[in-house]
């Protein structure tokens, strides 16, 4: 089967250092062992393309750069240009992953008389009208409308974005499809510590602020101010950049403590750095009220599949991901003491932060994996109809 994989989005490189980029690409891998052709239609190409990708064939149409309501148009426009290119090449399944202005599943669904998967990571609109600027509102609801209304599936990542989905398209046909890990791609630390003189927490991400960054650092100053010995203090690797790096630069440097910031790194760099640590970071912040976490925390299956020990904010979906004593530690969000005590545990228990590490990648074996992701939302279309083959 040629499977069309869409990402109207350019905000999401297909071959780039967000998680955003990663689960492109994974999702286009697990497709390839079940033996599918695939073609990838973007908006952005992105510049690490990783070497097993290589083959891979990736068209791309930019929208125009345009100031104002022009720009949310000209992301209508290009979307609609992939649709031709899609048309022209044919295709026996689409799967999109959802943007704002993309109409294209809608458009391909009905025209191929084909599958069609819309894959659905965030309440986009809610999203950009909070962080950002959604101008043409209604547009926008109205994409939301005739894709999930059309797709033979809406796969959500997590159980609130099943509800928003049907909030917004009541008769969606959704499939929680919460996001995994690539465990052949991630390798497994070596048990041990990896600095006499001090130990390392890693935090991975696009530094935003609703990450919790500053919680981690802040608990991270409480733990080493008690901490019994110089060699039981933390320091801290941030692997990631975003709009609050500065931010996060100053509020290290307030508190006296040793931070590196590595940048953005290509999705293959970073095994390495998890693995020269002791220990990872999920510090998410506590739920506001009136949101729900919708997250699906692809870095927590990371450091999983790292065989990191993991101290981990119970939000979300945390808690039915990780075993807390056995997989990692759960402490309540936005609470630093609460962090610190954790990090205390790991820093005076080595073989706690062993035994951690080793369930936790034996977990993302065995039940986190992106074949498995995938096969949950293929075993939700319905049977097999005329499909038109290129």
């Amino acid at each position: 089967m040629h499977v069309a994989y869409i990402c109207a989005d350019p905000g999401v490189p297909v071959f780039g250092t967000k998680g955003s980029s990663v689960h492109v690409q994974e999702i286009v891998r697990a497709w390839r062992v079940t033996g599918a052709d695939v073609t990838v239609y973007c908006a952005r190409l992105g510049t690490d393309r990783p070497d097993d990708l290589v083959d891979l064939d990736v068209v791309e149409v930019q929208p125009d750069s345009v100031p104002g309501p022009a720009r949310e148009q000209a992301l209508q426009d290009a979307a609609l240009a992939l649709v031709d290119r899609v048309l022209r090449q044919g295709c026996g399944l689409v799967y999109e992953r959802y943007s704002l202005f993309s109409p294209a599943l809608s458009v391909l669904a009905r025209l191929l008389d084909i599958p069609s998967v819309l894959e659905v990571n965030a309440p986009l609109i809610e999203e950009q009208q909070k962080y950002r600027e959604l101008l043409d509102v209604r547009k926008a609801e109205t994409v939301l409308r005739r894709n999930a209304g059309t797709a033979d599936v809406v796969a959500c990542v997590s159980a609130p974005v099943v509800r928003w989905v049907h909030s917004r398209v009541p008769g969606a046909r959704t499939a929680l499809a919460p996001n995994g890990v690539n465990v052949d791609r991630i390798t497994a630390r070596r048990p041990g510590r990896k600095n006499p003189d001090h130990l390392t927490v890693a935090f991975v991400g696009t530094l935003k602020p609703w990450h919790g960054v500053p919680d981690l650092l802040r608990a991270v100053a409480l733990a080493n101010s008690t901490a019994a010995n110089p060699s039981s203090r933390w320091a801290v690797r941030i692997i990631g950049d975003g709009p609050v790096r500065m931010e996060l630069e100053q509020l290290a440097g307030s508190l006296g403590i040793q931070t590196e910031f590595t940048g953005a790194v290509r999705p293959a760099d970073v095994p390495a750095l998890l693995h020269e640590c002791d220990a990872a970071a999920a510090p998410y912040p506590a739920e506001e009220a009136g949101r729900d976490d919708y997250f699906s925390p692809l870095k927590v299956y990371e450091y999983m599949a790292a065989a990191m020990p993991i101290v981990a904010s119970s939000v979300g979906q945390i808690p039915s991901i990780l075993d807390d004593g056995r997989t990692g530690i759960l402490v309540p969000a936005s609470d630093p003491a609460a962090l610190a005590a954790a990090l205390n545990r790991l820093a005076d228990n080595p073989a706690l932060r062993d035994g951690l590490g080793s369930q936790a990648r034996e977990d993302a074996e065995k039940r986190f994996s992106w074949n498995g992701v995938l096969s949950r939302i293929t075993s939700a279309l319905p049977a097999p109809r005329k499909v038109v083959r290129p």
